[in-house]
């Protein structure tokens, strides 16, 4: 798929100028058709995933910084997903099919970035749970991150470091880097608790699971 120089400036979220630096310094891939300046879609997500750039797949153009005080008020009842026909082969694409995004949202690249990351190492960090998340930050048309909790019929062998099945995967898209190391941190405590990996592993009502993520994080705060 080919892009212009606006596509590319939406899709990095950055000034035109600053793409038309990079075209003049030839540090973006790009080339020339009927004396026009276009992009490559594939290339330009591999040029950003080098760099670290955030990738918008919203269509969305600005990005607001949103404060994680509490797991708890970013799942409701859609965030989690029972029952879930998932398979070791296509569970990315599965799971992300599954998720309410805005009608704009590019879900295609979503898929791959979260496939990109899995390839990298598996994102599945033992006691039967795994973590799926992009490689880079992605702006998808909301300022809270998203997390989207699945449990699969069936248990799925994802490399996990422990050689266990994973039984719950936290699907997580963050906007920025230091809303996902926020995000990670907060998930960090809840899954050192026993009691919340025995209630993930046990699939306990999404009312349950709220009111034990408040209940866990309460003391969090407390700590702090």
């Amino acid at each position: 798929m080919d892009l212009n120089l606006k596509d590319i400036s939406h899709l990095l979220m950055i000034p035109d100028k600053e793409v038309q630096l990079f075209i003049k310094k030839k540090e973006i891939p790009f080339q020339f058709i009927h004396d026009k300046i276009v992009f490559n879609k594939q290339q330009i997500i591999e040029w950003a995933l080098g760099r670290n750039y955030p990738i918008n797949v919203s269509g969305h153009n600005k990005l607001s910084e949103y404060h994680i005080n509490t797991v708890s008020t970013l799942v409701d009842k859609e965030s989690f997903h029972y029952n879930c026909e998932l398979n070791e082969s296509s569970y990315i694409e599965e799971m992300v099919a599954q998720i309410s995004f805005e009608q704009n949202v590019d879900s295609e690249t979503i898929v791959q970035l979260l496939k990109s990351r899995e390839a990298m190492m598996s994102t599945a960090i033992g006691n039967g749970i795994s973590l799926p998340h992009p490689r880079v930050p992605l702006m998808v048309g909301k300022n809270k991150p998203l997390i989207n909790i699945f449990f699969p019929v069936k248990p799925l062998d994802l490399n996990s470091i422990d050689g266990k099945p994973v039984h719950t995967l936290i699907l997580l898209i963050s906007q920025t880097i230091k809303q996902h190391l926020s995000l990670i941190a907060h998930l960090s405590f809840l899954l050192s608790k026993e009691i919340f990996r025995f209630s993930l592993e046990n699939r306990l009502d999404y009312m349950e699971l709220l009111i034990l993520i408040e209940k866990i994080e309460e003391t969090r705060n407390k700590a702090e």
